[in-house]
C-alpha cells in the first residue's frame, strides 16, 4: 500500500491573504489584484442585528485603534456590501480558541525578552444572519475585517485594502476592503502535487516518515523497550490541543510587532473553527496556550527553506523548551506553557528536500501527536489560507494519510477528498473533512496515543444575549433598511428563505438575504409563524442546534477466537439524531468488547500469536519467501503482529494489529482489542478486576503459597558451577539477582542433571527461553547486573546455579513456592465471579460475592467453614454507565372510560433519554427512531346488566304558565337493540316519565273590537255600533278585562245623500 504523504502543497488554491500576501509570486498588490479574475472593493460597516447603522460615536485613542473598543463585545454584526455582493456577519466572540493563561512572549537571541498576557478580543467566528446552518465565518477585527466567509457553496476571503484612503481607521468608518471568491484565483500553482511522492521507496525516507506503514524489516539488537499507552476505552470524549505557536522573525519583520499577534491568532481562530466541524467525528478544541513571537534567530533554532532539516531542528528546539534539561529559559511541565503540539510559521519559501524555494507548504510527521519531540509542523505563511495548511499538518500528526492514498476518498463514487487531499483543486471542498480522515483520527485516538489531550485546560467563557429582531422591525421595515425609505416587500412565500423588495426603479428584487428572525411568516402547514434560521417554524418557539445522539447498539458479532480468550464486538453510531446546526458530537463509548471462549485451548495447540506470523509463509517479502516466528524482543508495539524471519537477523510489522484476543505479552492475560492492550481479569474476563493473588490463584487469598528468599556466597571462585537454590514445582514470580557487576554466569539445571539455561558472554540480550513450562528472561551485559526472572508456575523442579570466575558474587533470590496440600488450611475465602450488571445502560452495578471453598477441591462450602476474621469484603463497581439511546417511556394505563362492555382508555407516550440511575432527559418525538406507541386503546368490562332508555321530552303544554312534559322510558338491553319488558330494569332506577314545566308568564285577558257596522241614517249625521268583548289569551270569553281600558261601542256617523240641494242642478237649454 502507498504510504501516505504528509507534506501540503496548498498552492494558493484556498485563497490568499491580501493584505499579508504579497511575495514571491507579487511584487506589488496591484499585480495581486490584476491576476484574480475578478474581485470586489467593499465597505463593511458595524450594524445592528437588523442591519441598521449604529449611532455614531467618538473614535478610540489611538493606542486602542486596532481593537473594537477598550472593552471587547461578545457580540458584533457587520454589514459587507459590494455591487454583487450583500453579507449580514453575526459574529460572536471566539471563547474556545484561547485558553485562560495564555501568554505572548517576544525572544532575542538571548531567549525571553519580555512576555505578557494575550489580546482575545479581536477574535470572532460565526455565521451569516438567518444561514446558521448552511454559512461559516471566522474573522479577525483588528485592523479592518480578516478572514473567511463561506457561504451558497463558495468560499470568499475579505481583507483591508493596502492604501486606502487615510483617516479611515477601520470598518466601522468604512474602510475599503477587497472580496473575492477562491474561485477566482489564476496562479501556475493551482493543482500541484504533494512535495513528496506517494510511491516514494522506503529505503533513505526521512525520520517523519518513519511510522507509516509498511515499515521497514529491523535487524535484531540494540532495542530499547518503548513504554505501552495506558489502558482504553473506545469512547467518543471531548479532547483539547494544547497548542504552541511560534512565528519567526521573517514573521514579525514582515508584519510588524503591532499586527503580527493578532494575525496569527486570526489564522489559528480558523484553524479552531475547522476542528469544530462535525465531520470529523469527533470533538477536538485546539486551543493556543502559547504564542512565542522570534525577533531573532535562536541558538539552538535553525530555520531555512530546506523543510525537512527545520522541522528537525524545530521539533527539537519546541522540546527543549518545556524540559528541565533544556537551556535558561526553560519552563517545567507543570508550568502553565505546557503544550501538546507545536506550530511554526514562517515566510521562508519552504522545499521538501533541498534549500532552495519551491511550491511545500507544509510538513508535519504522521502520528506524532503526544510524543514530546515529533507532535509539531513547519508551515509557511502564505495569507489566511495558511490555517488550512496548519489544520491539514495537525492532521497528519493526528495519524491522517492523504485522502485517495492507502484510502478509498475521492476515488469515483466514494467519498470526495476534503481538507486532507494530496492535490487541491478548485473543486476540493477544505472546510470539512473526509470519512478516511474521521476513520484515522478515531483509530488514532482509540488506540490510545491522544491520552496527552484529556486534560481540559481553563478557558474564557462568555454569554451571548439572543433577540428577536423581525418582531421589532417587520418585512417592511427591514425592506427599507436595504432599498431605501420608499421600499416595501413585494413578494410573499418563502420570506424566511429570501426577501423580496421593491427597488427604487419600482422593480422586484432580492440580495438573497433571508428576513430576520422573528419575522412573522406563513406556510400551507402554519397559519402563524415567525422565521428561525431561513425556517418557518411555529411563532414563539425557538428550535435549536441538536445535539447528537447515540444510536442502539448493533448485535454482538462473533468470537475472535475459538478457545484461550476471545473478543466479540458491538458498536453504535451518532446517528439518532445526527448532530445539526452546530449540534455536539456523542460523548461516550462508540464501540463495546465483551469476552467469549474463555476455556483453555486444547494441550498442543499452536500459539496463537505464532498462527497469525506463520499465515505470511506463503506471502513473499520483498520478493522471497520466509518462515515467520514470532519476535519476543523489546522496541515493538504490543499488539503489533512482528514476526522475526527464522534463519535471518531482521524482524518486520507484518500487521498494524493482531487479531482480537491475543495477549499482549507472553505470561499475561491482558489482550489484544482493535490494536490496544485492554486489561483481562485473571478469570478472561474483559474489564474484570479479579486478580491473582500472589500464589497466582485467581480472586485467592494469598494462602497457597509460602516466600522463599535469601541472599548466597559462593566457596571459592574458579570452582566451577555451584548449587544456589532449588524452586520446587509449582512455584511462581522467581526472581534472582546478582548484586553487583561480576563476571559470574547464572545457570538453570532440572531434576535429570541437565543445564537447561547458560547465561554466557554474546547471548542476545534479553534472553528469553521457554522452559519448565514458563518463559524465563536473562538479562546480563557489560555495565548490567545480571537478572534472571520468570512468571510461572514452574511444570518441574529447576536448581539455580552460578559460575563464578575471578570474584566472589552475592546473588539474590526469591520465589513462592506453594504448600504442601497437607499444611493448608483446608478452607478459605474467595471472590466470585461478578454478577450480571444491572442496568443495560445509564449506569448499573455489578456485586462480587464472597463464598468460602474447600481448598482440596475449589468446592463451594457453608460461611462457618471459613474464619470470619479473614473473610474479604464484599466489592461493588459501576457498570454501563453510559446513557441509554433515546427510547419511548410509556405511562400507566387509566381506568377504562366504562365499567362493562367496551370502553377507552389513555396513557401518557413521551419521548426520553436515561442519562444516569437519578436522571431523565425529555427529548422531542423526533429523537426516538421507533414509531410512537399509542396513546389510546379500547378496553372492555363484563357485558352490562339492561338498563333504562328515556326518549326525548315532549314540549311544554300548554305553551305558557304552568305546564307538564311527557316521554317515553323503555326498558332496553345494554347495547339498545332490543326492548326488553319493565320487569328486567330495577324500578327504583327508572326516570320519570313527567315533569312539570313553566315556561313563561301567559299573557292577561284583553278588548277585542270588531268591526264597525253602518251608519244608521241614509243621509246625513247618524250612528254605527260594533261589538266589544273580553278575551283570554287563549281566544274564550273573559271577564277580568279592565273595564275603564274597554273600546267603545258606537260611534257617530254621516251618510252621503243621494240628490243634491235645490239651485245647485245644471242649467236648461
Amino acid at each position: 500500500m502507498a504510504p501516505a504523504c504528509q507534506i501540503l502543497r496548498w498552492a494558493l488554491a484556498l485563497g490568499l491573504g491580501l493584505t499579508f500576501e504579497v511575495t514571491h509570486a507579487f511584487r506589488s498588490q496591484d499585480e495581486f489584484l490584476s491576476s484574480l479574475e475578478s474581485y470586489e472593493i467593499a465597505f463593511p460597516t458595524r450594524v445592528d442585528h437588523n442591519g441598521a447603522l449604529l449611532a455614531f460615536s467618538p473614535p478610540p485613542p489611538r493606542r486602542q485603534r486596532r481593537g473594537t473598543g477598550a472593552t471587547a463585545e461578545s457580540r458584533l454584526f457587520y454589514k459587507v456590501a459590494a455591487p454583487s455582493t450583500h453579507f449580514l456577519l453575526n459574529l460572536t466572540r471566539s471563547s474556545r480558541l484561547l485558553a485562560g493563561h495564555v501568554s505572548v512572549e517576544y525572544w532575542t537571541r538571548e531567549g525571553l525578552a519580555w512576555q505578557r498576557a494575550a489580546r482575545p478580543h479581536c477574535l470572532y467566528a460565526g455565521h451569516l444572519q438567518g444561514q446558521a446552518s448552511s454559512s461559516r465565518v471566522a474573522i479577525s477585527t483588528c485592523g479592518g475585517l480578516h478572514g473567511l466567509i463561506v457561504a451558497d457553496e463558495e468560499e470568499y476571503l475579505i481583507e483591508p485594502l493596502q492604501g486606502g484612503p487615510k483617516g479611515s481607521r477601520g470598518p466601522e468608518e468604512g474602510g475599503p476592503h477587497v472580496v473575492y471568491k477562491r474561485s477566482s484565483l489564476r496562479h501556475p500553482h493551482l493543482d500541484t502535487a504533494c512535495g513528496v511522492r506517494d510511491e516514494k521507496p522506503w529505503k533513505g525516507r526521512p525520520w517523519w516518515l518513519r511510522t507509516l506503514k509498511p515499515p521497514p524489516a529491523r535487524p535484531l539488537g540494540n532495542e530499547t523497550e518503548r513504554g505501552q499507552p495506558g489502558l482504553k476505552r473506545s469512547v467518543s470524549r471531548e479532547r483539547y490541543v494544547e497548542t504552541l505557536v511560534v512565528a519567526d522573525k521573517m514573521m514579525v519583520a514582515y508584519h510588524g510587532r503591532r499586527d503580527v499577534e493578532q494575525y496569527v491568532l486570526a489564522i489559528m481562530n480558523i484553524v479552531a473553527k475547522l476542528f469544530q466541524d462535525s465531520s470529523l467525528g469527533n470533538t477536538i478544541n485546539i486551543l493556543v496556550t502559547r504564542l512565542i513571537l522570534l525577533t531573532e534567530d535562536q541558538p539552538t533554532l535553525e530555520i531555512t527553506h530546506h523543510a525537512g532539516k527545520s522541522l528537525d531542528s524545530f521539533c527539537k528546539w519546541q522540546k527543549s523548551i518545556v524540559n528541565h534539561s533544556g537551556h535558561g529559559n526553560a519552563i517545567p511541565e507543570n508550568g502553565v506553557a505546557n503544550h501538546d503540539t507545536a506550530v511554526l510559521i514562517t515566510r521562508y519559501d519552504i522545499c521538501i528536500y533541498k534549500n532552495k524555494p519551491c511550491g511545500t507548504l507544509g510538513l508535519a510527521p504522521v502520528g506524532g501527536m503526544c510524543e514530546r519531540e515529533r507532535s509539531c509542523s513547519v508551515n509557511e505563511d502564505i495569507g489566511l489560507a495558511t490555517a488550512f495548511t496548519i489544520a491539514h499538518e495537525i492532521g497528519h500528526t493526528f495519524g491522517m494519510n492523504h485522502d485517495g492514498v492507502g484510502n478509498s476518498c475521492g476515488a469515483r463514487g466514494q467519498d470526495p477528498a476534503k481538507l486532507m487531499a494530496a492535490h487541491i483543486t478548485m473543486k476540493t471542498n477544505p472546510f470539512v473533512w473526509s470519512s478516511c480522515s474521521r476513520d484515522y483520527i478515531t483509530s488514532f485516538l482509540d488506540s490510545g496515543l491522544g491520552l496527552c489531550l484529556n486534560n481540559r485546560p481553563p478557558r474564557q467563557d462568555f454569554v451571548y444575549p439572543t433577540v428577536a429582531p423581525g418582531q421589532a422591525y417587520d418585512a417592511d421595515e427591514q425592506c427599507r433598511f436595504q432599498h431605501g425609505v420608499k421600499s416595501r416587500q413585494c413578494k410573499y412565500g418563502e420570506v424566511c428563505s429570501e426577501l423580496w423588495c421593491l427597488s427604487k426603479s419600482n422593480r422586484c428584487i432580492t440580495n438573497s438575504i433571508p428576513a430576520a428572525e422573528g419575522t412573522l411568516c406563513q406556510t400551507h402547514t402554519i397559519d402563524k409563524g415567525w422565521c428561525y434560521k431561513r425556517v418557518c417554524v411555529p411563532f414563539g418557539s425557538r428550535p435549536e442546534g441538536v445535539d447528537g445522539a447515540w444510536g442502539p447498539w448493533t448485535p454482538w458479532g462473533d468470537c475472535s477466537r475459538t478457545c484461550g480468550g476471545g473478543v466479540s464486538s458491538s458498536s453504535r453510531h451518532c446517528d439518532s439524531p445526527r448532530p445539526t446546526i452546530g449540534g455536539k458530537y456523542c460523548l461516550g463509548e462508540r464501540r463495546r468488547h465483551r469476552s467469549c471462549n474463555t476455556d483453555d485451548c486444547p494441550p498442543g495447540s499452536q500459539d496463537f500469536r505464532e498462527m497469525q506470523c506463520s499465515e505470511f509463509d506463503s506471502i513473499p517479502f520483498r520478493g522471497k519467501f520466509y518462515t515467520w516466528k514470532t519476535y519476543r524482543g523489546g522496541g515493538v508495539k504490543a499488539c503489533s503482529l512482528t514476526c522475526l524471519a527464522e534463519g535471518f537477523n531482521f524482524y518486520t510489522e507484518r500487521a498494524a494489529a493482531v487479531v482480537d484476543g491475543t495477549p499482549c505479552r507472553p505470561d499475561t492475560v491482558d489482550i489484544c482489542v482493535s490494536g490496544e492492550c485492554k486489561h483481562v481479569g485473571c478469570d478472561r474476563v474483559l474489564g474484570s478486576d479479579l486478580r491473582e493473588d500472589k500464589c497466582r490463584v485467581c480472586g485467592g487469598d494469598g494462602s497457597a503459597c509460602e516466600t522463599i528468599e535469601g541472599v548466597f556466597s559462593p566457596a571459592s571462585p574458579g570452582a566451577g558451577y555451584e548449587d544456589v537454590v532449588w524452586i520446587p514445582k509449582g512455584s511462581v514470580h522467581i526472581f534472582i539477582q546478582d548484586l553487583n557487576l561480576s563476571l559470574s554466569h547464572l545457570a538453570l539445571k532440572g531434576d535429570q542433571e541437565s543445564l537447561l539455561l547458560e547465561g554466557l558472554p554474546g547471548t542476545p540480550q534479553p534472553h528469553r527461553l521457554p522452559l519448565a513450562g514458563t518463559t524465563f528472561q536473562l538479562r546480563q551485559g557489560p555495565d548490567q547486573v545480571q537478572s534472571l526472572e520468570a512468571l510461572g508456575p514452574t511444570n518441574a523442579s529447576l536448581i539455580v546455579m552460578v559460575l563464578a570466575r575471578t570474584e566472589l558474587p552475592a546473588l539474590r533470590y526469591r520465589f513462592n513456592a506453594p504448600i504442601a496440600r497437607d499444611s493448608l488450611p483446608p478452607y478459605s475465602w474467595h471472590y466470585a465471579p461478578w454478577t450480571k450488571c444491572s442496568a443495560q445502560c445509564a449506569g448499573g452495578s455489578q456485586v462480587q460475592a464472597v463464598e468460602c471453598r474447600n481448598q482440596l477441591d475449589s468446592s463451594a462450602v457453608a460461611p462457618h467453614y471459613c474464619s470470619a476474621h479473614s473473610k474479604l469484603p464484599k466489592r461493588q463497581r459501576a457498570c454501563n454507565t453510559e446513557p441509554c439511546p433515546p427510547d419511548w417511556v410509556l405511562g400507566n394505563w387509566s381506568r377504562c372510560s366504562r365499567s362493562c362492555d367496551a370502553g377507552v382508555r389513555s396513557r401518557s407516550v413521551v419521548c426520553q433519554r436515561r442519562v444516569s440511575a437519578a436522571e431523565e432527559k425529555a427529548l422531542d418525538d423526533s429523537a426516538c427512531p421507533q414509531p410512537r406507541p399509542p396513546v389510546l386503546e379500547a378496553c372492555h368490562g363484563p357485558t352490562c346488566p339492561p338498563e333504562w332508555a328515556a326518549l326525548d321530552w315532549s314540549e311544554c303544554t300548554p305553551s305558557c304558565g304552568p305546564g307538564l312534559r311527557h316521554r317515553v322510558v323503555l326498558c332496553k338491553s345494554a347495547d339498545h337493540r332490543s326492548t326488553l319488558p319493565p320487569a328486567h330494569c330495577p324500578p327504583a332506577a327508572k326516570p320519570p316519565a313527567t315533569m312539570r314545566c313553566n315556561l313563561r308568564r301567559c299573557p292577561p285577558a284583553r278588548w277585542v273590537a270588531g268591526d264597525w257596522g253602518e251608519c244608521s241614517a241614509q243621509c246625513g249625521v247618524g250612528q254605527q255600533q260594533r261589538l266589544v268583548r273580553c278575551t283570554s289569551h287563549t281566544g274564550q270569553a273573559s271577564h277580568e278585562c279592565t273595564e275603564a281600558l274597554r273600546p267603545p261601542t258606537t260611534q257617530q256617523c254621516e251618510a252621503k245623500c243621494d240628490s243634491p240641494p235645490p239651485g245647485d242642478g245644471p242649467e236648461g237649454m
